[in-house]
């Protein structure tokens, strides 16, 4: 089973071309589950998806 998580952005100003995503980091959960970051990520997404992947960690 495959889980993801959706967030919603608010949208870009017409005058910026956004950049291309590029895979920052990749971490194997186990042997079926994957997680992978893409840069521009914001710190409290990233801080909120680490604590769920990790629960335990202090």
């Amino acid at each position: 089973m495959q889980s993801r998580v959706q967030v919603k952005l608010d949208q870009e100003s017409p005058s910026r071309q956004p950049l291309p995503a590029s895979k920052t980091l990749q971490i194997r959960v186990n042997n079926r589950e994957t997680v992978v970051i893409y840069n521009h990520i914001q710190g409290y997404i990233l801080d909120a998806l680490l604590k769920a992947v990790f629960p335990d960690a202090h």
